[in-house]
Parts: structure tokens; sequence; C-alpha cells
């Protein structure tokens, strides 16, 4: 082997982890590969866009049936404030109880392979991978229903400008989240490699029920 013109050896390189390797994307999806994270992320997806859509369906549906048509404008504005509520609760909870319970996960496996090992794995690769996990997973889990909720009640800002009726903006909106659920059945089939249509006739039905349920507690409570 030929010797630097020097005469000096060359230092040996660092080796750089597969993990700092690219971009940030890049990063985030080798650490999302090591650790199964994109399967996680893809069920908090879909579970949590569901319960969104329930959610927002359930709080639609009230607000259509309990507002006064004489002056709507009181009760209106309160489920635009319940909605604001709970677009913001659910994406606070979703992100910071995802992350605690997924990082208490993951630290404890990084703990039983590290014993399985006779190693301290607290700096491993797999550790790094663990937490870029946890925090995504959270971002997903949290984001997922806060996003599907803006979706779904976003005809309803257009009524304080004139734009829209507050009833064609409830029936909007509900429009919108039963498209949603249709959608949702489409991708759990999607990723179950079963029935698409199948999926998509469940999550629909279960939007269905929701509404029809809600409907008949307000018909037998006066409320309708």
């Amino acid at each position: 082997m030929a010797e630097p013109e020097n005469g000096k050896k060359r230092a040996p390189q660092p080796r750089i982890s597969p993990l700092e390797e690219g971009g940030l994307v890049e990063r985030v999806m080798r650490s999302l590969e090591l650790t199964k994270g994109v399967e996680i992320a893809r069920r908090y997806l879909a579970m949590n866009g569901f319960d969104s859509a329930l959610t927002m369906l359930g709080l639609l549906l009230g607000g259509l049936i309990t507002i006064d048509p004489l002056n709507p404008t009181p009760g209106f504005n309160a489920i635009l404030l319940a909605a604001v509520g709970s677009i913001i609760a659910m994406a606070v909870s979703g992100f910071s109880g995802s992350y605690l319970a997924e990082s208490a996960q993951r630290e404890r496996e990084v703990e039983e392979i590290g014993r399985a090992m006779l190693t301290d794995m607290t700096n491993s690769m797999y550790a790094k991978a663990s937490r870029t996990t946890a925090v995504v997973v959270a971002i997903v889990d949290g984001g997922s229903s806060a996003v599907a909720a803006l979706i779904i009640m976003f005809p309803l800002w257009f009524v304080p400008f004139g734009l829209l009726t507050y009833n064609i903006a409830f029936y909007m909106a509900m429009g919108i989240c039963m498209f949603m659920l249709f959608l949702l059945g489409l991708f759990l089939g999607h990723i179950s490699r079963k029935s698409m249509w199948k999926y998509a006739a469940r999550t629909l039905f279960a939007g269905i029920v929701t509404a029809a349920l809600l409907y008949t507690i307000a018909l037998l409570s006066g409320g309708g």
C-alpha cells in the first residue's frame, strides 16, 4: 500500500451511524424501519382519524338538533367553541399520551435487549432510533385527530362571515365527515390487503349508527 507523500499515516475516519447519514426525512425513515415504527404510526393514523371523525359527527348532530332556528347565534358559537376545545384537547392528549406510553415501552424494550446481550444499550443505534420513533408516533397520534377534526369543521368557519347559513354548514361538515370515514375504510382495507370496499362500508356504517343513536336519544329526551 502506498504511503502518503508526507510519510505520515492518516488517522482512521470515525464511522458514521446509518441514522446520521442523509437528510432529516431519510434518517427518520431509517429509524422507523429499524423499530417497525411505520406500522405503529399507520395504526395511530387510522385509529385517531376514525375517533376524531365520530367525535365531530356527534358534536355536529348535537348542534344541529339543539340550536334554536329563531336565534341560532348563541348555540352556534357554543358549538364552535366546543369544536375548538375538542381539537386542542385531542391534539395535546394524543401527543402527550402517545409519547409517554411509547417512550416507556421503548425504554423497557432497550433495557431488556441490553440485559439479554449483557451490555449497555442506552446510546446504541437502536435506542436512538427508538427515541425518534416515539416522537414521530406521538406527532402522528396527536396530529391525525386534530387535522381530521379541522377538515370536518372547516365549513363552520364560513358562517360568521355570512358565506354560509349554519344549517348548510352543518350538513356540509357532516358530509365531509362521512366521506372521511369512507376514505379511512379504504385505507384500512388497503393496509389489511383485504376488500377495501368492505372496510369502507364498515366505517361508513359506524358513522350512520352513531348518527342514528344520537338522533334517537334526542327524540326520546325531547331534544329533537
